[in-house]
Order: C-alpha cells, then structure tokens, then sequence
C-alpha cells in the first residue's frame, strides 16, 4: 500500500511539474522568439567609409531568413527562434563577409549583432607576368614574388598570400596566408613586387614545413584589412580579389638551418629564378 502511495505522488508532483512548464512563457527555451538587430558599414576598396550604406545582403545561415540593409546600414529580423546562428552579409562587388556562432536568446530584448564590415573588392588591372624569385640563398631563403600589368594600377595596394599543401586552395580553404599592407614592398602603378615570405609563419605549421610541395597564390586586398574568423579559427580576408598569379615550393626550403646543397623531394636540387 505504501509503495501505491508514494507512486501516485511520485505521479502527482511529474503532472504538476509539465503544467508549470507548460506555463512558463520561457518554455522550453528553443521555442523562445525575438528580435535581432544590427548595422553593416561599407567600404570602397581603399578602405574609406561610403555615405551610403543600402543594399546589403544579410543572410541567416541555413535557416532562409535575409534582410537589406538600408542607407545608414541598419537591417533587422522580426521574431526569430532563440539559438545560435552564423550570419553572412554580401553585395555584388564585394567581399562576403561572416558572423560565426552568434548566440540568440530570444525574448522581449533584441539581440543587438557587432557591426560588419563589407568592403569592395580591387582586382587591378590585366597581369601580363607573375613570378617569384630568390633573393637569397639556400641558406637564407628570401622569396618573393613580382606580378607586371598591362596598364597602370591605383596606388598604394595590399595584398594576400595563401598557402596550402594542396593545389585547389582558395581565400576560404587554406592552411595559412601572409597579408602585406599597404606600401609595404615596392609599388609602381605598373608593377607590384611584396616583400620577402615570412618563413616564421611556415616554420610555425609542421605540416606546412614537411610538405613535398607549396602552393602559393597572391591576391590584391582591401587596404582597411577587413577580417573575421571561421568554423575551422582561420583568419579570412574576405576581400581578396581573383588571382594575380600562382606558383609552387618544396617545404623544407624554409626550414631554420637548410644545408646549402639540400635536395627536393623529387632528387632535384633547389634554384632560385633570377629577374
């Protein structure tokens, strides 16, 4: 009779509990509502704020909410389940640019996003000739790349190397870059040579440092350095602009103390090409 008993409050107090939930305007909490609010500001490809700032589109990742920004930029969402979200803002021109893992709670009080950046793309003019060269020795490696063009190029310029062991690689699929800002390296309207590669930041990646071969491919930037993080921790530029040229290493090229006479994977020894 006893073991009856304690069953049917056991039974009593589970009903009395789901009513309360049941109750409660902030059960369960994915089912919580609300407004999200934010401001994109844009930027022509030197890195200067525009006036205007309509047009933008801002998309809820994987759930087929968007918005449009208007002119000072502002766009918002009405009413959006609690959860957490990427969000990715476009323009025709322009590079995308993301916010990752940003948590929603919903409820009476709007979630209020950090301002974006979008900023327009320069690719310069046509590339009548890219390459790299060693400036260097064996020993001291110091490469870098010089990319000529068929009419003049608006001046100062930045750029991006990517990196990766793998030929496909693109400004969101890459294991590492180095970014020269404007006026570093030597800039004519009719030619753009960077400074030299770093090999700190492949000397920091084993993987990197160990590979048979490096691909390696420049690309012009927005002189304001316009970045976010992704899913993977990588720092992306979104900004970038098509391919100025592309080219290929062996890794251990850059390791701290390479022998002079050191070989590449393949038997061949190692040159560098002369201007």
């Amino acid at each position: 009779m006893t073991s009856k008993i304690l069953l049917s409050l056991c039974c009593f107090a589970a009903v009395c509990l789901l009513f309360s939930c049941i109750k409660d305007p902030n059960w369960p909490p994915s089912q919580k509502k609300g407004d999200i609010t934010g401001k994109v500001i844009m930027y022509d490809s030197m890195g200067v704020a525009l006036s205007n700032h309509a047009g933008v589109l801002v998309t809820i990742d994987s759930t087929g909410l968007s918005a449009i920004t208007d002119a000072t930029g502002a766009y918002s969402f009405k009413k959006v389940k609690a959860g957490q979200y990427n969000f990715s803002y476009s323009k025709e021109g322009y590079g995308t640019y993301r916010i990752i893992h940003q948590l929603h709670t919903g409820g009476t009080t709007a979630t209020q996003l950090p301002d974006a950046e979008v900023g327009k793309i320069y690719d310069g003019p046509t590339v009548t000739n890219f390459d790299y060269f060693g400036l260097g020795s064996p020993n001291n490696p110091q490469i870098v790349t010089v990319t000529d063009f068929a009419s003049p190029m608006r001046l100062p310029a930045a750029s991006v190397l990517y990196m990766d062991t793998i030929p496909n690689l693109s400004k969101t699929n890459f294991r590492g870059y180095i970014r020269y800002a404007a006026l570093q390296g030597i800039q004519d309207s009719m030619y753009y040579w960077t400074p030299d590669i770093d090999p700190h930041v492949i000397r920091a990646d084993s993987v990197l440092l160990k590979a048979r071969h490096l691909y390696f491919y420049l690309a012009f930037d927005n002189l304001r350095d316009i970045k976010y993080i992704d899913e993977q921790g990588r720092t992306i530029h979104p900004c970038t602009g098509k391919r100025l040229g592309a080219f290929q290493l062996y890794g251990a090229l850059f390791e701290e103390n390479p022998y002079s006479s050191r070989q590449a994977g393949d038997g061949t020894q190692l040159r560098f090409k002369q201007r």
